[in-house]
């Protein structure tokens, strides 16, 4: 049964693989299923489902029957469970330790290094050190052909296509479709799907709709033969941008809607799925404190067994004693029982409710970016087509916000967004959408804010950089934009200039782009000078 969930695995049939882990689990000894549960650790990841899973990995590793091999494929798996979530230490950290092992093992490496050096590659490319990802990168590939992995070959191809991405175009293609090659080779139809989308938008980002249409075209044409539902809501989105793009607005809207549908009964499985997994850990710590309190009872019957030849009055006594306190066990059991099933429910009633909280605004704010994109195409007058371009870059500065940060029945209102990152995503939609080319400097530290006050530094940055595109004037018309966040005691300090030597924007105080701007950093409670374009903004640092 190992192999065959192996090979459902590697053709992404997540969903049959975990039915068959769970019903026939219970059926095998303790080392095979703790193999069952390395691969359940794998399939929950892939659903997304990344607190079962690390729950999950966290019960084998205390485990002490667990062996080395099964520690090294749950490391390798921790690693991927930390880096899509961002903790680059500990990622790094499951990596050395699962590196480790191959040094003590190295009979593990035949099936196991390739997913390892994919896995190291992923996390230096994801962190920043390109050349260093390029290199494992190349190193896996090497290894896989020696042992001739056709499982992870593709895969080793796609990272290295990846890792060419803004270096050298030419190879990152012929990367990508060396992988869709050897997908074909493998009929393996979730990533021949995946792969016709990442061609699709390479294509895409270039403008290039005709060979757009063309991949994403194909991947609709077999995504029929896809279970997984992301992977098929992935391409119908991508077909409605592309439409977009061509001005085919309602086509772009009809894929869209199915795009939406496919979103919404992925985001359903997963509900049900972790309602399961909840109900598979709610009867394991059921009967791990039935046995818990058996192995209390059988000590207590020893005592009193041996309590018995020193004096038969005292035995009546402990006897009524024992059955009283069973009594209230049981009672004590029951009570607990049915308040565990009532939290339960309370619990993922209001999960389920704050998930689609989440679900819908995000939804509804893509709705409003697209009405005012249709609005906008409606629209005759060059003022109103740029009155809604503002609009539509301030709806999506709160878009990004919430891109960012999700309420969670699991966190609350304080947690807290760091303002670089958000800030480069901000920029990087103005230098997409803006008819100006323009570059941009970010030196700004690693600062925390809470979502209201993120949201405020959004919009004030957004309309900084809306005055920069629109009113700098500069010598040979190369914009260039500089900002600066830096924090001291208790203060943030906000520096923002262009080069351009004129502005102009100045004289029209009434301006809504400046009332934005003042309107901000009053709610910042901060204050701020100004020289034409350049702006000192000193706000007080509180997180509450």
């Amino acid at each position: 049964m190992k192999q065959d969930l192996e090979q459902k695995i590697v053709y992404s049939d997540f969903k049959t693989a975990l039915a068959i882990i769970n019903k026939n689990r219970e059926l095998y000894n303790d080392t095979q299923k703790n193999d069952l549960d390395v691969i359940k650790i794998k399939i929950l990841t892939e659903f997304g489902l990344y607190d079962e899973a690390f729950k999950l990995s966290q019960n084998l590793i205390d485990n002490p029957l667990i062996t080395e091999e099964q520690k090294l494929k749950i490391h390798v798996e921790r690693a991927l469970i930390y880096e899509i979530n961002d903790a680059d230490k500990s990622c790094l950290s499951e990596l050395k330790k699962a590196e480790a092992i191959l040094v003590r093992h190295p009979e593990f490496k035949f099936k196991n290094y390739t997913n390892f050096l994919i896995r190291k590659s992923s996390y230096y490319r994801v962190n920043g050190f390109s050349k260093k990802a390029y290199e494992l990168a190349l190193q896996a590939k090497k290894y896989a052909g020696s042992v001739k992995d056709k499982v992870n070959m593709p895969v080793v191809e796609l990272i290295l296509g990846l890792g060419n991405r803004k270096v050298n175009p030419e190879l990152e293609l012929r990367h990508y479709n060396r992988a869709l090659y050897l997908y074909k080779q493998l009929n393996h139809y979730e990533a021949i799907i995946s792969m016709y989308s990442n061609l699709s938008y390479y294509y895409f980002s270039r403008n290039n709709y005709k060979m757009a249409n063309t991949y994403v075209d194909s991947a609709i044409a077999i995504s029929s033969k896809s279970n997984v539902l992301n992977y098929k809501a992935d391409v119908f989105q991508t077909k409605s941008e592309i439409l977009e793009k061509e001005n085919n607005a309602d086509s772009a809207l009809y894929y869209y809607k199915i795009a939406s549908e496919l979103y919404r009964q992925y985001n359903g499985e997963q509900r049900d799925l972790k309602v399961k997994e909840l109900e598979i850990e709610y009867n394991f710590d059921k009967e791990r404190s039935e046995k818990q309190l058996l192995k209390k009872d059988i000590k207590t019957t020893r005592i009193l067994n041996t309590t018995l030849f020193v004096l038969v009055l005292i035995l009546a006594f402990f006897t009524w004693q024992i059955r009283k306190n069973k009594r209230k066990i049981e009672i004590q059991k029951q009570k607990i029982s049915e308040n565990n099933i009532t939290l339960k429910t309370n619990v993922e009633e209001k999960q389920f409710l704050v998930q689609e909280l989440n679900h819908r605004v995000k939804n509804n704010l893509a709705v409003i970016l697209s009405l005012i994109d249709f609005q906008k195409d409606q629209a005759k007058n060059k003022n109103y087509k740029s009155i809604f371009d503002d609009l539509h870059q301030r709806i999506k500065t709160i878009t990004i916000a919430h891109e960012f940060y999700s309420y969670s029945v699991n966190y609350n209102d304080n947690d807290l967004i760091e303002a670089s990152n958000y800030i480069n995503k901000i920029i990087e939609s103005h230098q997409n959408s803006a008819l100006r080319t323009f570059r941009y400097i970010n030196d700004s530290e690693s600062v925390y804010f809470n979502v209201d006050k993120i949201l405020s530094l959004g919009l004030l940055v957004n309309e900084l950089v809306t005055n920069s595109i629109k009113h700098a004037k500069t010598e040979n018309d190369q914009l260039v934009i500089n900002l600066e966040l830096s924090k001291t005691n208790n203060e943030v300090e906000l520096n923002y200039s262009d080069n351009g030597t004129v502005s102009n924007f100045e004289s029209n105080n009434n301006s809504l782009g400046l009332v934005i701007i003042e309107g901000m950093i009053r709610q910042l409670k901060g204050n701020y000078t100004r020289e034409k374009a350049n702006y000192k903004i000193i706000f007080p640092n509180e997180r509450t």
